[in-house]
């Protein structure tokens, strides 16, 4: 692919989605890091901006308190969405240390290991079908419709307690409520409007599930949500669906997206899917490199609101917003040996190398990496354990359209069953 030079150039074709930043944006990263790593960017009617493309800078402006994440959030339907701040995501300052205390408190690594079992019968409640879908000597499915896309659903209900027959629905309503955070869809009207609608219905169905949950508590995180008291403190009802609209909404594409490209990745990587196969204790350190290598989270934003400098001493004002982009971060060669390479052993040992930034980093680390994790060495476990063969189908690879996320529409799988 050629790759031009300028960083207008390159950032435009970056921001337009031409064919080639779709299907490979990391040469382009790559070229913008090599010719401005924070390229100043002037937004018409918005203000000056940065883009910024290394790990270093990007991971600053993540724990730094100088940038902020309320400013960046989605301007949702003029009735309720623009003046309150739905979500844990785009919140920041002590109310965020407050809110962020007492959800830990219930959504524990030990209530997370808890689901194991529930997980493992749901995972096998989708791969099974597919294994039965294809003759004993192979033929085609597709990852993302059959499992890929139910399963983070699945999960996720499970977890929180929603009844299985209400996953269909929740899974339609996360995915058009999730548009709101993408900057594809993010001045276009109608779409905030069926997303702010899509949330609403959220809240309205979560309420009510809260509302049966305390009366009658179960072994759920809900349920376990609603009884957390830190010191007298405890969570409003709309802070509690706030907190469970946002776990439906940040797994939902994150993991669909983490199963399809691991799976794609290792499929463009023969020696290292036969690496997994002969050593499953790299299972784990696989979802941390599939992470690092194709980040389903591409980009993110923040807000400047003091004055300070990056890693360089280059001075951003308070005011000006930053692009951080996480899938260059997560291929910077100054933090990564080989950088564009799969290597299921980088993050295993004694010495594992710096952390993706995909989980974000700071004060909105992922709330669920735990769990992002399990189901993740589940998910890729069963897939090895229930194909003895797995290759793709086609090398026209369906991207969905999204400026934030990466990830497959389908993803077509050519598999030998076990």
């Amino acid at each position: 692919m050629s790759v031009p030079t300028g960083a207008e150039t390159l950032l435009m074709e970056l921001m337009m989605k031409t064919p080639e930043t779709v299907r490979d944006p990391y040469p382009h990263y790559h070229a913008l890091r090599a010719a401005d790593p924070h390229y100043r960017l002037e937004i018409p009617g918005q203000g000056s901006g940065w883009v910024l493309t290394t790990y270093d800078d990007c991971r600053l402006s993540m724990k730094s308190p100088a940038f902020d994440k309320s400013g960046v959030r989605p301007k949702l339907g003029k009735e309720r969405g623009d003046e309150r701040i739905r979500t844990l995501l785009f919140l920041d300052g002590p109310e965020h240390t407050r809110l962020r205390g007492l959800i830990s408190s219930a959504f524990t690594p030990r209530r997370v290991e808890k689901l194991r079992p529930k997980l493992e019968a749901q995972v096998a409640k989708l791969i099974d079908p597919m294994r039965e879908s294809v003759p004993a000597g192979g033929g085609e499915v597709d990852l993302v419709k059959a499992f890929a896309h139910p399963l983070p659903i699945a999960v996720i209900g499970e977890l929180v307690g929603v009844p299985e027959e209400e996953w269909a629905r929740l899974r339609e309503l996360t995915k058009r409520a999730s548009t709101a955070v993408d900057t594809v869809y993010i001045h276009d009207l109608d779409m905030l409007r069926e997303a702010d609608a899509a949330m609403t219905e959220m809240e309205e169905y979560f309420t009510e599930l809260l509302e049966q949950r305390r009366k009658d508590p179960e072994d759920d995180l809900i349920s376990g949500l609603s009884t957390v008291e830190i010191d007298g403190d405890r969570l409003s009802v709309e802070e509690l669906v706030s907190v469970v609209v946002l776990l439906f909404s940040a797994g939902f594409h994150t993991m669909t997206d983490l199963i399809s490209l691991g799976t794609s990745a290792l499929c463009q990587n023969p020696e290292e899917m036969a690496r997994l196969r002969a050593d499953r204790s790299l299972l784990g350190p696989a979802v941390e490199e599939f992470l690092r290598f194709d980040s389903p989270i591409q980009i993110t934003g923040r807000s400047v609101i003091q004055d300070t400098t990056l890693t360089d001493g280059t001075v951003v004002s308070a005011g000006e917003q930053i692009v951080v982009v996480i899938g260059a971060a997560n291929r910077d060669p100054v933090k990564f040996k080989d950088p564009d390479k799969l290597d299921l052993t980088r993050y295993a040992g004694a010495q594992p190398a710096e952390p993706p930034l995909s989980f974000a980093w700071g004060a909105h680390h992922c709330l669920g990496v735990q769990l992002a994790r399990l189901e993740g060495t589940l998910a890729f476990g069963a897939l090895l354990d229930t194909f003895a063969d797995i290759q793709l189908a086609s090398q026209d690879f369906d991207y969905k359209a999204s400026g934030m996320f990466r990830g497959f529409s389908t993803l077509p799988l050519q598999v030998v069953p076990s």
